[in-house]
């Protein structure tokens, strides 16, 4: 179910703001009924109560973005609740014994933190977020039905002029290096980036997709973490409805297979994944630009929800994988608001 924005009637508080990857201008979404843009929110495939919010305007440059080298004045969050490390721990350890007995192969698992905070300016969560991440996509959605949500996304799913396109294949997790030389990437990175790669190849072809070329593995930094990216180049011969609904989830964001993988989530994780790991992103005429919704965050009633999940393979260790949640916890909340454990 997808639900439109209608700013000239009832949805006079809706506000969206972004920022375009390699960008050097924030942007708007000026609401219009008749406006080409369409700024769309999709959830998570197992989310509960969440429609797709659809935003249509057109779009209006805010300011460039300028990098100022004071340091930022940022608020200070209470911890409230969310994910117990025990908890996320004990899922890892439950994954990796159904991974052993087959056939699942990947599965992704996430954790929530709950913070209290108070005078987070919209404008100022996105540029934040463009200056910590400029390379990827962030955004703002105030909208009186969800809440406020924000994020930073490296990963797209789909971009490109229709009939060409190429999706992100993201997937592997460490700590940046800062020095010349950096460690070699593990077996389980290499290999979990490798059933991402495999999934989106497959689904692509799935899809009726022709053309398909796969580029080189990639490292690229986000924040205090790096990634391993591939691109795969495709031509679409269906809907992008069908492409979509091919790729996501992901296993970067679901795991392998789909269906055990989705299974073992809704069993296992606990808690309500509402728009995280959906996809959010920019369309008009035939140009789309979507991101997997990562490193993101709600904001509502004086509650900051901020999400991160990791890839569970055969090779995890559990206490590994927590720790990788708090590090994708730190790079979409570490712009905007000081937290510590």
């Amino acid at each position: 179910m997808t639900r439109e924005g209608h700013p000239k009637s009832a949805d006079t508080a809706t506000e969206v703001l972004f920022h375009r990857p390699g960008s050097d201008v924030l942007e708007r979404i000026v609401p219009d009924e008749q406006g080409e843009v369409r700024f769309r929110l999709h959830p998570w495939s197992q989310a509960k109560n969440c429609d797709e919010i659809v935003i249509r305007g057109t779009t209006e440059v805010m300011e460039p973005l300028v990098r100022d080298a004071r340091p930022a004045s940022k608020t200070h969050v209470r911890h409230i609740d969310g994910t117990l490390k025990s908890q996320h721990i004990s899922n890892v350890e439950k994954a990796l014994d159904a991974i052993s007995e087959g056939p699942l192969r990947k599965v992704v698992l996430s954790s929530l933190l709950n913070v209290a905070v108070e005078g987070l300016n919209i404008g100022d969560i996105v540029r934040r977020l463009a200056l910590a991440h400029p390379e990827s996509f962030s955004w703002t959605m105030r909208h009186p039905e969800i809440g406020t949500w924000f994020g930073s996304s490296p990963e797209p799913l789909i971009e490109g002029n229709w009939p060409q396109f190429r999706t992100a294949c993201l997937a592997g997790t460490r700590m940046a290096h800062m020095g010349a030389v950096s460690d070699p990437w593990t077996i389980k990175e290499q290999e979990e980036q490798e059933l991402v790669t495999e999934g989106a190849l497959s689904a692509l072809e799935a899809s009726g997709c022709t053309a398909l070329a796969t580029g080189n593995r990639q490292t690229i930094q986000y924040g205090p973490i790096e990634h391993l990216r591939t691109w795969i180049d495709f031509e679409a011969t269906r809907p992008l409805s069908d492409v979509i609904a091919a790729l996501h989830p992901t296993p970067a964001v679901g795991g392998t297979p789909r269906k055990l993988a989705l299974d073992f989530i809704a069993a296992n994780e606990g808690h309500d994944r509402a728009y995280y790991t959906g996809w959010v992103g920019i369309e008009q005429a035939n140009q789309v630009s979507y991101y997997v919704n990562l490193r993101c965050a709600r904001l509502q009633d004086g509650i900051l929800t901020a999400y991160a999940g990791g890839g569970i393979t055969a090779a995890s260790k559990p206490v590994a994988e927590w720790n990788e949640t708090r590090n994708k916890l730190r790079a979409v909340l570490d712009p905007i608001v000081h937290w510590a454990e």
